[in-house]
């Protein structure tokens, strides 16, 4: 009952917060402001306390609740008990809701509900926060499992759980959701002021963006910190477990989660180059508040079921609530701000005598490229489901589509990026020469192809002509405008770091330049990677016997350099150690469960302390109590048991089975089948959760010991027989080294993959990650480390050059 009240009240404050907000500003008053602040922070806290409890429950398995019983079990070690907590919808659901909760309530303190914009702005945080917390309301993760249940009986109480989705059980996806649902929380705020903005505006007054600018800026930009560092775990979890392709695979729970990260970048350009009077004065506003409702999009296709993905958490309840949230940010975040642009702004008068070529175009260039990108991944996603309804044929999106699609606009914002770094610096004239320069090296150097594996894609006479052209393309082409890019930033960022006296506005050209060229270089390793990944296979028909050998042979490895060496071969099981504690009930627990557990099927243990043999049944007295065995059926006067066995046994519990014998509270019904000794349980209580195999192997190239490790699989035998690899990655300087092994009864099948700049994509998304880090910390005009500022003469002006 803790957790629905924590979650009931949770709704109930939130709702008379948001209640009186949305009344607070309609009758622009500020009766009962004192009390919507306390009344957001208990809501914060009832959902924390929630989510707190529902983590205690996975701790300690408590399996009187279905969603915990559901999604762990004994053998799995704490940090993925805990991973269990947001496995399933609801405490995914319940997650976003406390973080959301909480930035409502930080936002409420430091700024304040005094203003009508302000309580517009939380009424509208508030309110989708009261929406997650009704959505558990009604599909709560603290349900009984009793009631989920029923035919397990009143008291039921499984020892043991069903298990973790085995994808799940990985470092990097138990830190993966909470980093991508603290982005999607912070994305609250900045879509309730945009929209607020547009109501406030429609009305008549003015609207607030301006005033909240610096605050949408923080917002967005940690928001994108969280989410790209939220995309690179999810890549690096995607590379060490098989089936998804490695780093990207065009999945559509990947597809969906880049979506919302291209928009909001493309937005924190608008942002950055906001001015009230100027083009961004309306798009600025209504890119951010369309970023959140991506967001539910992206969660939308993930959870509703209607996306087909390796990883789609469908369910029919929150899948539903989801489909109608989105509906309701769609019109807040979307329709709103396009229905004020097409009827209420004003045209602007054309000014004939600008000129074309100027920073604000080519920003605009920019931000339309990035939509494009976006857009090439909406449509990715979306068409195979609206082809599906219109026509009922269901088509495939392969990842050729996104690749061959993004990879012009990647070339052209390169060269725009470049172009635009050096406009800034070196002026329009030398600025148009360099561009004519890098364009025609990118031309050139897509028609220079040493080899097929240097082309984008493999195409033939039956596809058309877009893809024929580009698939047709070397990757070389990449290669002018990343240099273009690097040497333009590096340019730029000394000439404006030497000609600045102010420490902060220094650190964000820094960081300005760290996020571009990571960017880039990503770029760059990625493409690379892909292409020139070189793999060969081979077959270890007796690798446990050559493990047991003290000199194994070497297996040369077909068409390919690589030789490998079995040098150790191992099966195992888990859990380790298995406990018959673990899943069968003491006396003294049978007995406080009393008849709650009457005619349900429950495991008990115990020390044999008397034994009946009847022609019918044999009876045997647990640990000197009240509590019985009846072994009944063909072979029960076979059954060997003796005073001092300690025994189990599964069967039905039936209370007051033999209410003439006073010693007798309950006799647990089972069979000759269903009994055995603690050390040898029956069949029924096995507690095999996983079988694996695993070889360890040397790989050689060339002769050379290149790498070493351990690869092999595990099956989960309660999660339908799921095989899961265990991959051995060696990382070099140059590639990773990268082994899959399938073993069967000894047998290994190895795959042995060189995966180049491995290392290089790790550092470019360190970098990328950090320079966003100095740019929140030092922005001069919106930074966190605001005691550091020295400002001078280097405001964020019209002229000055923009944050992007």
């Amino acid at each position: 009952m803790i957790g629905p009240a924590l979650i009931a009240s949770a709704t109930l404050t939130g709702l008379v917060a948001s209640v009186l907000l949305f009344r607070g500003y309609l009758r622009r008053d500020n009766g009962y402001v004192t009390v919507i602040t306390p009344l957001i922070g208990v809501t914060a806290g009832l959902l924390v306390v929630a989510l707190g409890y529902l983590t205690y429950q996975f701790v300690v398995t408590d399996y009187t609740n279905a969603y915990v019983w559901n999604n762990t079990a004994n053998y799995i070690p704490l940090l993925y008990r805990i991973t269990g907590v947001y496995a399933g919808n609801e405490g995914s659901v319940l997650l976003w809701a406390a973080l959301a909760a909480v930035v409502a309530f930080w936002a409420a303190v430091r700024r304040g509900i005094a203003s009508p914009d302000a309580k517009l702005v939380q009424g509208l945080t508030v309110g989708i926060v009261t929406y997650f917390a009704a959505m558990l309301f009604f599909d709560s993760p603290f349900t009984a499992i009793t009631e989920e249940f029923p035919e397990m009986g009143e008291g039921a109480a499984p020892l043991d759980g069903t298990g973790l989705n085995p994808l799940l059980i990985d470092p990097y996806m138990a830190i993966h959701p909470p980093v991508m649902f603290i982005a999607y929380a912070l994305l609250t705020m900045p879509f309730a002021i945009a929209v607020a903005h547009f109501i406030s505006t429609i009305r008549g007054n003015g609207g607030l963006f301006s005033d909240w600018i610096g605050s949408i800026t923080r917002w967005l930009r940690i928001s994108w910190f969280f989410l790209t560092a939220a995309i690179v775990l999810g890549s690096l979890w995607s590379y060490r477990v098989l089936g998804w392709g490695g780093i990207w695979a065009w999945d559509p729970v990947e597809t969906a989660v880049l979506i919302p990260w291209i928009f909001l970048t493309a937005t924190l350009h608008a942002v950055m180059n906001y001015r009230s009077r100027s083009t961004y004065g309306t798009l600025a506003p209504a890119m951010t508040a369309t970023t959140f409702a991506l967001v539910i999009y992206a969660t939308a296709i993930v959870r509703s079921g209607v996306f087909r993905s390796v990883h789609s958490f469908a369910d029919g309840g929150i899948g539903f609530a989801l489909l109608v949230l989105l509906a309701v940010t769609t019109i807040l975040g979307v329709c709103l701000p396009f229905g004020y642009w097409l009827l209420r702004e004003p045209a602007e008068p054309a000014e004939e005598s600008q000129p074309w070529l100027t920073r604000a175009n080519l920003l605009h260039l920019a931000v339309l490229g990035i939509g494009l990108l976006g857009f090439v991944s909406v449509w990715g996603l979306s068409f195979p489901v609206l082809n599906s309804y219109i026509t009922g044929m269901e088509v495939e999106v392969t990842g050729d589509y996104y690749n061959l699609w993004s990879y012009p606009i990647v070339l052209a914002m390169l060269l725009l990026l470049g172009f635009y770094m050096d406009y800034d610096v070196e002026g329009r004239r030398r600025a148009l020469l360099s561009l004519g320069v890098f364009t025609t090296a990118t031309v050139l150097a897509a028609v220079v192809a040493p080899t097929d594996s240097w082309l984008l894609a493999t195409s033939d006479t039956n596809d058309a002509l877009f893809y024929q052209l580009i698939g047709s393309a070397s990757v070389l082409s990449l290669l002018p405008p990343a240099a273009y890019v690097c040497l333009t930033v590096i340019n730029r960022t000394l000439e404006y770091v030497h000609g600045s006296p102010s420490r902060n506005y220094q650190f964000k050209q820094v960081g300005v330049a760290m996020v571009h060229i990571g960017f880039v270089i990503l770029v760059i390793s990625v493409a690379f990677s892909y292409l020139f990944t070189a793999q060969s296979s081979v077959i270890i028909a007796d690798s446990e016997q050559e493990a047991a050998l003290d000199d194994s042979g070497v297996h040369d490895v077909p068409d390919s350099s690589y030789a490998v060496e079995v040098t150790d071969y191992r099966e195992y099981q888990r859990p380790d150690d298995p406990d018959i504690r673990n899943v069968a009930f003491s006396v003294d627990e049978v007995t406080a469960r009393g008849d709650s557990i009457h005619e349900t099927v429950q495991p008990v243990y115990g020390t044999v302390t008397e034994v009946n043999q009847g022609e019918g049944a044999t009876i045997v007295q647990l640990d000197d109590s009240q509590i019985w065995l009846g072994v009944v059926g063909d072979g029960q006067a076979d059954v060997d048991v003796s005073e001092g066995d300690q025994v189990v046994g599964v069967g039905y519990v039936m209370w007051e089975y033999l209410p003439e014998l006073s010693q007798t509270d309950a006799v647990v019904v089972t069979d000759p089948a269903d009994i055995g000794t603690v050390t040898n349980p029956p069949a029924s209580l096995d507690q095999t959760r996983v079988q694996g195999s695993a070889v360890g192997l040397t790989v050689y190239d060339d002769g050379e010991r290149l790498a070493s490790g351990e690869a092999g699989q595990e099956r989960y035998l309660q999660q339908g027989g799921m095989e899961v690899r265990n991959v051995f990655v060696d990382r070099g300087l140059t590639h990773d080294t990268y082994v899959i092994a399938a073993v069967d009864e000894g047998t290994a099948s190895l795959t042995i993959r060189q995966i180049p700049l491995m290392n290089l994509m790790r550092g470019s998304t360190g970098v990328l990650l950090a320079g966003m880090l100095v740019i929140i910390l030092f922005d001069p005009a919106y930074g966190l480390v605001r005691t550091w500022s020295r400002r001078t003469e280097q405001p964020i002006t019209t002229e000055t050059p923009s944050d992007d």
